[in-house]
């Protein structure tokens, strides 16, 4: 990106009023900061991959000075720079395995993470998809999901996940269900 270029773009998009907030979406720390230093106004949001079974932005967090996978940094502590920063991170593809292999629910891929969604769903009478939202509702950085969808129904049971808080054990059963390991 030419930093200045989108700078400018943003200032004459909010001048116009066809905007009031500037966000970014895959960017890290460094990209931010770079952005940063020609705009006018701060960044409120950044849109990151992030679902049950796609979590490198907190693995790193779990596996810190481990010599594994999942100990490497890819995005520069962007979770951590956001919150240190008070930006919104909007969760796109709460429900997507890979970058475009599609939903991992109801996947005969993920056997384990589908038992213990289904299993917590049935607990809390909602579906599976509400159970997954509100395991990214959970993490302290109030993460935003963007759900991806315009159908109603579907919505309407997505929605429900804002009245479940999942405990930490039920969070990090989750998380090791999907496969991930802790140290």
């Amino acid at each position: 990106m030419d930093p200045e270029e989108v700078a400018e773009a943003f200032a004459a998009l909010k001048e116009s009023g066809k905007v009031r907030f500037f966000g970014v979406s895959n960017q890290n720390p460094m990209q931010m900061e770079l952005l940063n230093k020609y705009l006018d106004d701060d960044l409120i949001v950044n849109q990151m991959q992030l679902s049950l079974v796609h979590t490198p932005m907190l693995d790193a967090g779990f596996n810190v000075n481990m010599a594994h996978d999942p100990a490497i940094v890819r995005d520069g502590s962007v979770i951590e720079y956001c919150r240190l920063n008070d930006i919104t991170i909007q969760a796109w593809s709460p429900f997507q395995h890979g970058m475009i292999e599609g939903p991992f629910i109801g996947n005969d891929a993920f056997p384990e993470v589908n038992a213990k969604l289904q299993e917590l769903a049935e607990e809390k009478g909602v579906t599976d998809f509400a159970i997954a939202i509100a395991w990214i509702l959970r993490h302290p950085a109030n993460i935003q999901p963007v759900v991806g969808t315009m159908n109603p129904d579907r919505l309407r049971d997505i929605a429900k996940a804002s009245d479940i808080e999942l405990t930490r054990q039920e969070w990090y059963g989750l998380y090791r269900a999907a496969g991930n390991n802790l140290p």
